[in-house]
């Protein structure tokens, strides 16, 4: 087991479809719920170990027995409101937003 998969172990894993169907894993860091929804901070797995990596807020839009769709946050507001709740929740980590 390499060092990649010891830090997965601890965190739950969803794979993401991009625009041109290639899929990626990413870890779930954190998630908050605001509103009735719920968002993730996920990081792409190859790069978890990385103190500086950029991770993405996502916000669930559907979920279908098993099957749970994400999207990226569209409206700045939104967005804005929901990285101050995952900076306020934990102080494990940072959140940065540019």
């Amino acid at each position: 087991m390499g060092f990649d998969e010891e830090i997965k172990d601890g965190y739950e894993t969803i794979f993401l479809t991009d625009d041109d169907g290639k899929e990626e894993e990413f870890v779930i860091i954190d998630s908050v719920e605001s509103g009735g929804v719920t968002y993730i901070l996920v990081v792409e797995v190859v790069y978890l170990d990385d103190e500086n990596s950029e991770a993405m807020i996502l916000k669930k839009t559907e979920e279908n027995g098993e099957e749970v769709a994400y999207s990226i946050i569209e409206d700045d507001d939104e967005f804005d409101k929901v990285a101050d709740l995952f900076a306020a929740e934990n102080d494990d980590y940072d959140i940065e937003v540019e």
